[in-house]
């Protein structure tokens, strides 16, 4: 009877643990459509003196294995394995995540098709950032970004072709954005968003595009106050004082060039699919590694930032609304080992008659 009292504690205990256990997450990062590695293994240096203000991306977040799509020649210097040099089904099995750094090159058919697959299954984070309509590689970036997001086959988020700037929250020049993460009332677990800032969770968003949403018919929607889809929470705004501008043609679809407030610079959404899990989609402005100026900055234009917390954050806290089942985010128990644990427990301590 001691031996059984014994095992049945493990089970419990493994019933509502299991999760500590558990392999570490995988996120992917892609290198193969045109994006760049900036701040992925580099350290992030003060310009005026060479001082190593945070670590890259790879060093600092060490509590997940990390991969990449791209030349397996960058392997050596990125320091994570290399996954392929193109997106494919067999290549995002074991991925938990896949952020996808402002790509300026499309991705093929069945690329898509991967990743819509993947997506799909439950428990991962996709997280598509885009670039603003400046010049000729930003409107290539929302048009690729868009495409991923329509062909994607769910969620609304969309990135609108149009850019947004903030007269007062900036490092020294408008464009220059400086969005505050400030999480939308009844965002999950918001506080984890938020823990860990030293500079009132001020984040660069250099040149960013504009976060918007696209209704059941197809309609384009301005993400605002009183417009926010169900399941859908901005993460990081501008100031009151954001400007929509238009740099290229087309124009935007749902917001209009010189309207002013308070604009998404990132959102999330979180899709619930019949299987009973979810996954969760990131769609922003710009992109936390690689881009001109990454939101994983520390510093720019003497402005000091909280980006690699940032960033830190976001993917924890992606990785873990991903892992959630409908009952866990429901507020619910930990599944079906921690319940059956729960109903054993009595038995594990009975004494011996």
């Amino acid at each position: 009877m001691r031996k059984l009292s014994i095992l049945l504690s493990v089970f419990v205990l493994f019933g509502l643990f299991g999760m500590a256990f558990a392999s570490a997450a995988t996120v992917a990062v892609d290198l193969a459509h045109g994006e760049n590695e900036k701040y992925l293994a580099e350290d992030v240096l003060e310009y005026e003196t060479n001082k190593t203000l945070a670590h890259g991306i790879v060093k600092t977040i060490t509590d997940v294995e990390w991969g990449y799509f791209g030349d397996p020649m960058a392997a050596d210097t990125l320091g994570i394995k290399h996954l392929g040099e193109k997106i494919t089904s067999d290549a995002l099995a074991n991925v938990d995540m896949l952020i996808l750094g402002q790509p300026t090159s499309p991705f093929a058919p069945d690329e898509i098709q991967a990743i819509a697959e993947w997506f799909k299954q439950g428990g991962k984070v996709l997280w598509v950032a885009a670039d603003s309509d400046y010049g000729s590689s930003g409107p290539q970036a929302q048009d690729i970004a868009n495409t991923l997001l329509e062909q994607l086959g769910v969620g609304h988020l969309r990135i609108d072709l149009c850019s947004v700037e903030d007269p007062t929250s900036n490092a020294g020049a408008s464009y220059r954005v400086v969005g505050l993460v400030q999480p939308d009332d009844g965002t999950p677990d918001k506080e984890k968003l938020t823990q860990n800032f030293q500079h009132e969770g001020k984040v660069l968003y250099h040149g960013p595009a504009i976060v918007a949403w696209v209704d059941d018919n197809g309609n384009w929607q301005k993400l605002v106050d009183g417009n926010v889809p169900e399941n859908v929470y901005r993460i990081v705004k501008t100031s009151q004082d954001g400007t929509i501008v238009e740099n290229s043609d087309p124009p935007a679809n749902a917001y209009t060039a010189g309207e002013t407030g308070v604009f998404p610079l990132l959102a999330v959404e979180i899709i619930k699919f019949d299987n009973g899990k979810q996954s969760v989609l990131i769609v922003s402005g710009e992109s936390p590694y690689g881009d001109y100026e990454p939101t994983w900055s520390a510093k720019y234009h003497g402005v000091d930032l909280d980006g690699p917390a940032f960033v830190t954050n976001m993917i924890h806290w992606a990785l873990d609304q991903a892992a959630k089942t409908e009952t866990q985010a429901g507020g619910g128990v930990c599944g079906p080992a921690a319940l059956v644990g729960l109903i054993l427990l009595p038995l594990a301590f009975r004494r011996k008659k």
